[in-house]
């Protein structure tokens, strides 16, 4: 069924136009099938309480043209019904036809006042002046946003009571009249603050959705980021107790070893152990210390050309040991950066390329993309999967399907990546157009002056 509402105040404020499109306050084609029918209730009312006082043939004019009037009502309901328009479209047409009802009906009221009340007795006089007294009220309730129609109609029907008992009226009479007369210059002034009402109904309603909203998304975050963490403890676990593991074994080793030479190799290897166990530790520290907002970058115009072969140089020997070429091209391009940030967002990217792509080659670049400086790491290896692109940022996640090198860490290594170049007004990204392997890139905005040239 279609819902809609409209709010024609005199000056209808823009939002509470849009409140009322998005947000359908009430069910109007529903609302204008039940006043159809409580309508078609009064018509056959007013019918019975006149039958045998009023003349035939201005009764059945009037209940003639009534019929008529009901059946375009309900001519109107079934289109709208039928139509399945949607908010906008129902706002606009149904707010034209209550305009339509509200001004017939009262109209019709009138008219009976006028045309009945003549030849009816006092008490079929006060029967049907209590009936046409709820019909303004009726009408508010309907469609308070019709301020010009419902003021009219008010002005039809209760003006209409008001002077026929005044100029016509008993004790009775006199007094059902001035009921009329304050009852109509209640509804009066009522009718101009029913759409700020309606408006203000609809904000709130909207405030308590968005409110709603905001905090299922609140508590969303809150439940993904336990659960992360849950999964960082588990993986802390895992991965610190390895390295501690391996270093009890070499020592008891080394406590047995019948010689020297076997004693210096345990011994070798719980140095192993402990140094992976203090590189997993600096990660999470510098993790945590940049989740915790507690780094200040200090900035300075950069050429990123030493840097990246400082890089470069740093994880040959670790790509080397897996078969890896690691190829760097020059640059002359100059960035205001953190030097030493710079070097741990790099340096994390190439490590994560060598440890996860399970690549040949790693390209490592820096080109100007617009407004931009992007600094490349690009491998030929595996790629990232579509299910993990979307989330490869984001703290302690870890591929789903990477050919991992060491299957060790915590998953902080690409969201460090991120946190450190928001740090420095910059951004990282995965380029989704690069097919064959993955396209990891940090983004700066270039100087103003640059006149450096890439190459």
């Amino acid at each position: 069924m279609a819902k809609g509402v409209m709010i024609r105040a005199a000056s209808p404020p823009e939002a509470a136009a849009d409140y009322a499109v998005r947000y359908p306050l009430r069910p109007l084609v529903l609302a204008g099938l039940l006043t159809l029918i409580a309508y078609s209730g009064g018509v056959a009312a007013v019918s019975f309480i006149t039958l045998g006082t009023v003349p035939e043939s201005p009764r059945w004019w009037w209940i003639g043209t009534e019929c008529a009037f009901l059946v375009t009502w309900l001519a109107l309901v079934v289109i709208m019904w039928a139509r399945q328009p949607d908010a906008r479209e129902t706002v606009l047409w149904w707010g034209i036809a209550s305009q339509f009802i509200t001004y017939f009906s009262q109209l019709f009221v009138a008219w009976a006042i006028w045309g009945f009340f003549p030849y009816c007795l006092e008490v079929q006089r006060m029967m049907l002046a209590g009936m046409f007294l709820i019909c303004s009220p009726a009408q508010l309730i309907a469609a308070p946003e019709n301020v010009i129609a419902n003021r009219l109609g008010i002005l039809a029907s209760n003006g209409s009571l008001v002077a026929w008992f005044g100029l016509n009226g008993s004790p009775n009479g006199y007094a059902m009249g001035g009921f009329a007369l304050v009852n109509g210059i209640l509804l009066f002034v009522l009718c101009g603050y029913l759409p700020s009402t309606v408006a203000a109904a609809v904000a709130a309603r909207l405030t308590v959705e968005e409110t709603k909203a905001e905090l299922e998304r609140a508590l969303a975050e809150v439940a993904e980021e336990r659960d992360a963490k849950t999964r960082f403890i588990a993986a802390a676990s895992h991965d610190l107790g390895q390295p501690l593991q391996a270093a009890s074994l070499f020592f008891d080793q080394a406590l047995r070893a019948p010689n020297t030479d076997q004693r210096e190799r345990a011994a070798d290897g719980v140095r192993r152990a402990f140094a992976s166990a203090d590189q997993l530790l600096s990660h999470m520290l510098n993790h945590l210390r940049l989740e915790a907002d507690a780094v200040d970058p200090h900035f300075a115009h950069i050429a990123v050309g030493p840097t990246m072969a400082r890089i470069a140089a740093q994880f040959g020997p670790a790509a080397s040991a897996v078969k890896i070429e690691i190829r760097l091209v020059r640059s002359r391009v100059r960035v205001r950066l953190d030097k030493v940030l710079f070097e741990r967002a790099l340096g994390n990217l190439v490590n994560n390329a060598i440890e996860h792509s399970g690549a040949t080659r790693i390209v490592i670049a820096a080109r100007r993309h617009g407004p931009k400086i992007r600094v490349w790491v690009i491998d030929d290896g595996c790629g990232i999967a579509r299910v993990d692109a979307e989330r490869i940022f984001d703290d302690y996640y870890r591929g789903s399907d990477s050919r991992a090198v060491s299957k060790s860490g915590f998953g902080l290594g690409l969201s460090s990546v991120r946190r450190i170049a928001t740090l420095m007004d910059g951004a990282a990204g995965l380029d989704p157009r690069w097919l064959s392997g993955s396209a990891f890139f940090l983004e700066f905005p270039a100087p103003v002056r640059s006149k450096e040239r890439l190459s």
